[in-house]
């Protein structure tokens, strides 16, 4: 059972390592607005933030998905251990 969170950290890893090089790579420039939000979860609260209505609806979704998954294999892995 360790080995096989110990290999989904690492293809996440990976993964996450993958989408930094390949937004490294030069492509066609345009002007483009930046946005970017967060979800800092502290305890039962979560804070979400954002530089606009839309980066933080976007990344509250993200959190609120991370949260399900999360829950999602916590109760696998108490499924397995019994």
């Amino acid at each position: 059972m360790l080995t096989f969170i110990v290999l989904v950290g690492f293809i996440i890893s990976l993964i996450g390592l993958l989408l930094i090089v390949l937004s490294l790579i030069p492509g066609e420039r345009e002007e483009n607005k930046v946005e970017g939000g967060g979800v800092l979860i502290v305890g039962p609260l979560p804070i979400v933030f954002g530089s606009s209505r839309r980066a933080a609806l976007i990344a509250a979704i993200i959190g609120v998905i991370m949260i399900i998954i999360v829950l999602a294999l916590t109760i696998v892995m108490a499924w397995w251990a019994t």
